[in-house]
């Protein structure tokens, strides 16, 4: 693939990164990516530890310079990452109605008010899977965003002692979740964290985005999740085999909202 793009990325104007947005986009050229999107954490959960991080004016301002720097070598667009957003649609919509963003993710970061990277103590695993899999599906409902991030991220989090997660345990879920995706015009990602993080696959897995596509699923977007810089286009590769051996025509990309085709052909 000629065009390589990471749509999910955070720099220091994410709670839980360092790293400055130049040198992200320095790395991007050494790299050969083409387009970048950052993606900031934008969680409204009172009992986020980055609630209020984010700072519009100082992401825009970093935003221009890189254009400005990189303008020849890379694309450069705008993104959030917004944390459930079914249950904060008019506080997201107050706070977006007036800037210039080219792309959101709908993830899932609390259930209830209980992170998911949390101690898990004497829960049933398959409890735990159903209540965040019904977050997802009210998300996928209702939720105003273009693309699902990591529709399974659970299994980074919950403990040794639970079942391996496999996805065919909660397939109808699953597939009412990607229903609701594609009838709402929208898409997931495919987020290769997961290989670093030592699952030996993406985030959903396989079966997942399998399923996505028998169902008629066709928006796909391709991040690395990357919270430093060494992370930045990780196993993008292999997100993208994937997609290919799956059927996917080929990876897409945002403007101001609107989502193209970056063909495999």
């Amino acid at each position: 693939m000629n065009y390589l793009v990471d749509y999910h990325i955070h720099t220091n104007n994410s709670f839980d990164s360092k790293v400055k947005m130049i040198d992200y986009c320095q790395r991007a050229v050494e790299l050969g990516l083409k387009e970048v999107v950052f993606t900031e954490h934008f969680d409204l959960n009172p009992f986020d530890q980055g609630l209020g991080h984010f700072n519009f004016s100082k992401y825009s301002q970093e935003i221009e310079e890189c254009r400005e720097k990189f303008r020849k070598k890379l694309s450069i667009k705008k993104g959030l990452e917004l944390g459930e957003p079914h249950l904060y649609q008019k506080q997201h919509s107050d706070f977006l109605k007036d800037k210039d963003f080219d792309f959101f993710l709908g993830s899932i970061h609390y259930v209830g008010n209980q992170v998911l990277h949390r101690t898990y103590n004497d829960e049933e695993d398959r409890d735990v899977y159903f209540k965040y899999f019904n977050e997802v599906l009210e998300t996928a409902k209702n939720g105003d965003f273009h693309v699902l991030g990591h529709l399974d991220v659970l299994k980074r989090y919950v403990p040794r002692h639970f079942q391996k997660f496999t996805a065919r345990d909660y397939e109808e879920i699953i597939r009412e979740i990607l229903k609701n995706v594609i009838n709402n015009s929208k898409g997931i990602e495919i987020n290769t964290s997961g290989y670093r993080q030592g699952l030996g696959e993406p985030l959903p897995t396989i079966d997942i985005l399998k399923w996505y596509r028998e169902l008629g699923g066709e928006i796909i977007t391709i991040g690395s999740d990357a919270h430093h810089l060494q992370q930045l286009g990780q196993d993008l590769d292999k997100g993208i085999q994937i997609a290919r051996e799956l059927g996917f025509r080929g990876i897409w990309t945002f403007e101001k909202g609107k989502p193209q085709l970056i063909s495999f052909k």
